[in-house]
């Protein structure tokens, strides 16, 4: 394996004199370079680095190919999605336990949700409305989520945001 594709140092790349050896069957023992490197031709294994601790260095007897397939295939959490959903300030009843039903599903998978109320024209008046809608969704939402902070009006936009509550 190439070593511009890998952050580790494998084998005859470690520099150290004494080694710690962990992992399998490994009850963190001090040796030498020489012998570790020993233990993993003899096993037909590598040995990665794993930490740099002062004079000594921290290495696992490992199939380092095959650690780096398994890392490739894992998922990648990019972190939380941060969800949006748009409502009116004239929003029916019926249209309200709609989007409360999908902002629930988001906050269970574990997203921030954003809740937007766009004013047009005249709906300007009814700003207070349109606050008393939203602070009544949040308090609904209540067991699911909890308000990052009070709506806030910025321009024509109500913008509240959601984050999920912790699971126990």
């Amino acid at each position: 394996m190439k070593k511009q594709n890998r952050k580790e140092k494998l084998n005859e790349e470690i520099r150290f004199q004494k080694i710690r050896l962990t992992g399998d069957g490994f009850k963190g023992e001090v040796v030498t370079l020489k012998e570790a490197l020993a233990k993993a031709n003899e096993l037909e294994l590598d040995l990665v680095l794993v930490t740099e601790a002062n004079d000594i260095g921290i290495c696992k007897i490992m199939n380092y190919e095959k650690f780096m397939y398994e890392q490739s295939k894992k998922p990648k959490n990019k972190g939380l999605d941060v969800k949006e959903v748009k409502l009116g300030p004239n929003m029916a009843e019926n249209d309200l336990e709609y989007r409360t039903k999908h902002i629930i599903e988001f906050l269970q998978k574990g997203h921030k949700v954003k809740l937007t109320m766009q004013f047009r024209g005249r709906e300007m008046h009814f700003v207070d409305k349109g606050q008393e809608l939203m602070l009544k969704l949040i308090l609904n939402l209540d067991e699911y989520g909890a308000a990052e902070s009070i709506p806030k009006l910025e321009g024509k936009k109500l913008i509240s945001t959601l984050k999920p509550k912790s699971k126990k």
